[in-house]
C-alpha cells in the first residue's frame, strides 16, 4: 500500500501574535535607526562656526532637531524660510547646541566673530633651506658587520628618521664627506662618536660605535666603518610661497609638511627660505608625477627664516618683501563657507621668476572637513599650462589659488593618476597657522567661514 506522508513545505504556515516584547524590540530599533540619522545630521554642523560683525549663518537641521542658545547671546534669529539663523553682534562669541526633540544635546557649536584679514598672495619660486648646518637622517639601516652579525649602529644610539645630525666629534657638519671621513678614523682607533641631533627644537647628545663592514673597492674587498645612517642635504627642493602678511612678515608656502624619505616630519633647524629660478619642467604623466627642475638664488641672501614645519605647510618670518610676484597689495582671506565649486585662478611660475596666473576649476570644496590639505580638489583647465606641464607637477606645492578677488587656498598635491588634478588646501587653515588670524581653534578642529572669501 502506498502512503503519501506530507513534506516540510506542505504543511500549513502557522502566524503567531508578535510578542510584546518582540514589538519593544522592533520599536527600540526604529527609534536607534532614526536617532542614527539625526546624530549625522547634527554632525554636519561644524563645532566652530566663525563671522564677520553682523554676518548670518544659516542651519539646515532634519525636522527633529532644534538649535538652543545656550549662552543666551540673542544671536539665534529665525529666517523667513524657516531655518534658524545664527546672526553675530559686533563682538563677542556665543555657543549653541543641536538636540534632538529639544531635550537631547548631540552637538555644541562655537560661534566666533573675528575681523577680515587680508594678505598678499605669493606664487613666487621658492627654494627650502631646512637646516643652516647639519644633514637630515632620512633613514636609519641595518648592516652587517664583518663577521656576519647584523647590527643597527643608529637605532640603538638613539638616533631617528627626521633628526638632524648637527655636530660629530665636536665638528658642525656641512657635507656627507665630513662624515664618512670622520667615521672612518674614529672607526679605526676603535672609539666611539659622540654626535649631537635636533629633534623638535632640542639639541640631543647621543654615543655611536662605527661598525666595520666589507665593500668591494676597485675589485678589491676592503673594511670600512658605517654608522647605519642615510644621510640627505637639508635642501628640501623647490616649492612655492603662498602668501604673506606686510605687517608682521610672515608668510606661509607648500601646503604641506616636508617629511623625509618615509614620511615623518623633519626637523626645521635655523631653516629658511631663498629664491629660486625655474630653469625647466619635466612634464606630469599617468602614474609619473612631473617636476620643476628649479635652482637656489644663493646670491639674493635668504628671503625668509623658516619656524614651523607643521602639516599645513611651512611657516615663518620674511627678511625682506618678496619680488616678481603679481600683486602687491593685500586682498581678502576666504573662509571655508565662502569657498565654492567653481572656476579660479592659480599663481605659479613655470619658467624663470616670473609669476604667471592659469586658470583652475575647483571641483569639489568641502569646508566642514577637518583642517588638512584636501579640502579642495582642484583641476587645471588652462591650455598653455597643460600643454607646458600636463597639469599639476611637484614644486607647485603652496601656489596660491584665487577666487572671486579673494585668497581661497593653495594646491598641496598631485593626483598621481591624473596629473590635471590635485588636492589643496583651504586658506583659512593656512592664515590661522600662519599666526595672523586673531583667534586660532585647536589643531585638527573643524570649522566654516562665513562672511569672508
Amino acid at each position: 500500500m502506498l502512503s503519501f506522508l506530507p513534506r516540510e513545505s506542505d504543511r500549513p504556515v502557522q502566524f503567531t501574535k508578535p510578542r510584546p516584547r518582540h514589538l519593544w524590540s522592533l520599536l527600540c530599533l526604529v527609534l536607534a535607526v532614526s536617532l542614527s540619522w539625526q546624530v549625522r545630521d547634527a554632525f554636519r554642523v561644524p563645532p566652530v562656526v566663525r563671522l564677520l560683525p553682523g554676518q548670518e549663518f544659516a542651519v539646515d537641521l532634519g525636522r527633529f532637531l532644534t538649535l538652543v542658545d545656550v549662552s543666551a547671546s540673542g544671536w539665534l534669529q529665525q529666517a523667513d524660510t524657516g531655518l534658524p539663523v545664527i546672526r553675530a553682534a559686533d563682538a563677542g562669541d556665543a555657543r549653541v547646541q543641536v538636540r534632538f526633540l529639544g531635550l537631547v544635546p548631540l552637538r555644541t557649536v562655537q560661534v566666533m566673530v573675528v575681523p577680515r584679514l587680508a594678505v598678499v598672495p605669493g606664487g613666487q619660486a621658492i627654494g627650502v633651506m631646512v637646516s643652516s648646518r647639519g644633514l637630515v637622517i632620512a633613514q636609519t639601516m641595518q648592516l652587517v658587520d664583518v663577521d656576519g652579525v647584523t647590527r643597527f649602529p643608529a637605532r640603538e644610539a638613539g638616533l631617528r628618521a627626521g633628526d638632524i645630525l648637527v655636530e660629530m666629534a665636536g665638528t658642525p657638519l656641512y657635507t656627507v664627506d665630513q662624515v664618512h671621513e670622520l667615521v672612518e678614523r674614529f672607526g679605526q682607533r676603535g672609539e666611539p662618536l659622540e654626535v649631537t641631533v635636533a629633534r623638535n627644537g632640542v639639541l640631543l647628545t647621543r654615543t655611536i660605535i662605527p661598525v666595520p663592514v666589507a665593500i668591494e673597492d676597485g675589485g678589491e674587498r676592503v673594511v670600512r666603518y658605517r654608522l647605519g645612517l642615510r644621510l640627505e642635504s637639508p635642501a628640501a627642493g623647490i616649492g612655492t610661497l603662498t602668501f604673506y602678511d606686510p605687517g608682521s612678515m610672515r608668510f606661509a608656502g607648500l601646503g604641506h609638511m616636508i617629511t623625509d624619505g618615509l614620511r615623518n616630519p623633519v626637523e626645521v633647524n635655523e631653516g629658511r627660505i631663498v629664491e629660486a629660478v625655474i630653469r625647466g619642467v619635466q612634464q606630469g604623466a599617468r602614474g609619473f608625477p612631473g617636476e620643476k627642475i628649479g635652482v637656489f638664488d644663493g646670491q639674493a641672501g635668504d628671503l625668509g627664516t623658516i619656524e614651523k614645519n607643521s602639516r599645513f605647510g611651512i611657516y615663518g618670518r620674511l627678511q625682506r618683501i618678496p619680488r616678481w610676484g603679481l600683486y602687491d597689495e593685500p586682498v581678502p582671506v576666504a573662509l571655508a563657507h565662502e569657498v565654492r565649486a567653481g572656476p579660479a585662478e592659480m599663481l605659479t611660475v613655470i619658467d624663470g621668476r616670473e609669476v604667471e596666473s592659469f586658470a583652475v576649476r575647483l571641483v569639489q570644496v568641502q569646508p566642514h572637513r577637518r583642517a588638512d590639505g584636501r579640502g579642495l580638489v582642484v583641476e587645471v583647465t588652462d591650455p598653455r599650462l597643460l600643454d607646458r606641464t600636463r597639469g599639476i607637477v611637484q614644486g607647485m606645492s603652496g601656489s596660491p589659488i584665487l577666487q572671486d578677488g579673494k585668497l581661497v587656498g593653495a594646491v598641496t598635491h598631485v593626483f598621481v593618476n591624473d596629473p590635471t588634478r590635485g588636492y589643496g588646501i583651504l586658506a583659512e587653515w593656512m592664515a590661522y597657522e600662519a599666526e595672523i588670524m586673531p583667534e586660532v581653534p585647536e589643531p585638527g578642529q573643524e570649522s566654516v567661514g562665513v562672511g569672508r572669501s
